[in-house]
């Protein structure tokens, strides 16, 4: 069975234009376009349809955001069966305050009837902060604007029958995630130094592979950016730091590939915004070396792990 990955990288990348499918957005012209969904299936108890209609926003305000890019204007499309019809108004809510959060126009889409769960497509356009194409060099490092873990926590307890514990915090970093609008600001004016960024939902790995895969290089990971409460907790509970990098995902947080003279300064403008950088790895570009086009950790090469919506977490 094609992955998901497998099958945009073998099948729609031989229809679309040239290298667009090799990102997570397309950029033209000074504008940046990104389409992002899901089933209305994938939700949990603690959650109704405004909750998803807000992170369907969320979903593809995070690329656009992460690539240097101010959220302008949103469409949706939306398929509901006629039982939720009565609810219908909630989702539209939820999509309304998450574009208004990112000062961006909600200006119409697409309703259809569903015979399944239902689904909803939102697409984005926003305005380019940073145009420069630049390539990656050989030890530029990785920086993550925030620690992971907290979504683990959610996707674990699913996958173990609700049997861990999952605190308020925890609960609403699904509900209602945010991504922090001072990472425009901070690729806005150190982009001729930031040879590359994407966001992270997925999981964290997956996107460390989309980097390595698209750009031709390796990332030699430093540390693994788990946050230590959440570190506690799994530890508590016997969890491997592999299954957390396995059930991470709709993290929504932003990977810097930056060069190495800047580090510091990027870091210390990214804490003026409230966030809370750490460096994870550094590139290797050598087309010689062993692990080429691979994440590794500890001179060892770390297995692609994540979500895939086809194959579901692998």
């Amino acid at each position: 069975m094609f992955s998901e990955h497998e099958f945009i990288n073998n099948i729609i990348s031989k229809y679309v234009v040239f290298n667009s499918i090799r990102d997570d957005v397309y950029t033209e012209k000074g504008l940046i376009y990104k389409i992002d969904g899901f089933q209305l299936s994938y939700t949990f108890s603690f959650m109704d349809l405004y909750d998803l209609g807000w992170k369907a926003v969320i979903s593809t305000v995070s690329d656009i955001i992460s690539k240097g890019g101010i959220p302008s204007l949103f469409f949706s499309s939306i398929g509901i069966p006629k039982s939720k019809l009565d609810k219908l108004e909630n989702l539209i809510e939820g999509i309304a305050d998450a574009i208004k959060y990112y000062h961006g126009k909600y200006v119409g889409g697409d309703l259809n009837s569903s015979d399944g769960s239902g689904w909803i497509d939102i697409m984005g356009i926003g305005l380019s902060t940073c145009n420069s194409n630049k390539d990656i060099d050989d030890g530029d490092v990785v920086i993550i604007s925030n620690s992971i873990g907290y979504t683990s926590l959610v996707f674990l307890s699913y996958v173990r029958s609700w049997n861990i514990y999952l605190p308020k915090k925890v609960i609403n970093k699904i509900r209602h995630p945010i991504v922090n609008k001072g990472i425009v600001k901070i690729i806005e004016k150190y982009c001729t130094n930031i040879s590359y960024s994407t966001d992270v939902s997925d999981g964290l790995i997956v996107s460390l592979y989309n980097i390595v895969k698209r750009k031709n290089v390796t990332v030699e990971l430093k540390q693994i950016p788990i946050d230590p409460e959440v570190k506690e907790m799994t530890d508590s509970l016997g969890v491997e730091i592999k299954d957390i990098l396995k059930y991470s995902g709709e993290e929504f947080e932003t990977l810097l590939v930056v060069r190495k003279s800047v580090v510091e300064e990027v870091m210390r403008e990214m804490r003026k915004y409230g966030l809370n950088p750490i460096v994870i790895g550094e590139v290797i570009k050598n087309e010689n070396s062993e692990g080429k086009n691979n994440v590794l950790y500890k001179g060892e090469v770390v297995e692609n792990t994540g979500w895939d919506n086809f194959l579901g977490w692998f």
